[in-house]
């Protein structure tokens, strides 16, 4: 066979040899420039409709160029190779070698183009500045007021909560976090991300859980509502020592429907239903916790010194209690001493 261009005699493609074939037809088509949207409050770039979140803005320069770049059908892309030069802090110019076949044949071909790069909002940053918000958290104490560390152990719980469901869904974000009435009011983006908020409370703190729906308005023909869910902490938490029965507890764990309490005299483990704790006193917390130091061990009980008045005092071990250590925490109350641990 010859080619219809320049009469080589030679295996030809659509009528031309593999050299008038090469000169006439390109595999890859790129245009001179292009415009990369970033968002300029949380920095993602929209790739392929889709925010993405990069370490590297070349990284993103390198995708961007990627996806854009046109081949042919009937081609395979054996290499790719791509050089950014910076031009000002926006822009960049990309050199782009791409290694083509195309039937038996192999051939280099080079583009280039301007990639500028363009600041604007993206719709989660648009919501977020814009206070939007679908459902309210709102997290109250039972009895007594939060201490600081405890806001504070709250507050980084739902904010925890909320990233970690972020990484799968540009959706979820908390709006605001306010401070009322002794708790906190958490706005947050979706109905479905603020019941899984109020769900995880509830199932860390054993807390009560309630959830109300109001009108919000319309949007094409349908109702849109907004939906409060109130978590309600209980007035203990883990670690308190409360007293139930006359007795004074360790509160081990709770959980959405029952708590697991240590009996501090005796050592004898419980396992109890939030709703039978929701008015327990509780007399003390680790805060009250001191260390009293050994000062002899038999097989039931343990020598110590007291950590007020230094006197010598022996104290029965609790059940299944071990110690480590020169020293042991206990609770004082009312003239008495109880062994908390280790």
């Amino acid at each position: 066979m010859f080619c219809v261009k320049c009469g080589k005699e030679e295996k030809t493609y659509d009528s031309l040899c593999a050299t008038c074939y090469l000169q006439r037809n390109r595999f890859t088509n790129l245009d001179e420039q292009l415009e990369l949207q970033q968002c300029a409050h949380c920095d993602d770039y929209l790739m392929d409709k889709k925010w993405v979140h990069y370490e590297d803005e070349l990284d993103a320069v390198y995708d961007h160029v990627t996806a854009n770049l046109l081949v042919r059908e009937d081609a395979l892309v054996r290499d790719l190779d791509l050089e950014v030069q910076e031009i000002d802090r926006k822009s960049y110019r990309v050199l782009v070698y791409v290694t083509v076949a195309y039937e038996d044949l192999e051939v280099i071909e080079e583009s280039e183009t301007i990639v500028r790069i363009k600041r604007e909002s993206c719709p989660k940053c648009n919501k977020i500045h814009g206070n939007y918000y679908e459902s309210i958290v709102q997290v109250r104490p039972t009895g007594k007021r939060f201490s600081d560390n405890e806001r504070e152990e709250l507050l980084q719980r739902a904010m925890s909560h909320i990233e970690n469901a972020s990484r799968d869904s540009r959706d979820a974000f908390m709006a605001k976090a306010v401070e009322a009435h002794s708790g906190y009011d958490f706005y947050i983006s979706t109905i479905a991300l603020g019941k899984t908020l109020a769900r995880d409370l509830v199932s860390t703190y054993g807390a009560d859980y309630k959830e109300s729906a109001s009108l919000h308005g319309r949007k094409d023909g349908v109702d849109i509502y907004r939906v409060t869910y109130l978590v309600r902490l209980p007035p203990y938490r883990v670690r308190d020592i409360i007293e139930l029965n006359d007795k004074l507890y360790l509160i081990r764990s709770t959980g959405p429907q029952m708590a697991r309490l240590r009996e501090l005299k005796h050592g004898d483990n419980l396992s109890i239903s939030n709703d039978r704790l929701r008015n327990v006193n509780v007399i003390g917390t680790k805060d009250d916790v001191v260390e009293a130091v050994v000062l002899g061990e038999e097989k039931r009980e343990l020598q110590l010194m007291h950590p007020r008045s230094f006197a010598t005092i022996e104290i029965r071990k609790p059940q299944g209690f071990e110690r480590e250590g020169d020293a042991v925490k206990v609770f004082l109350y009312n003239d008495e001493i109880y062994i908390i641990g280790n």
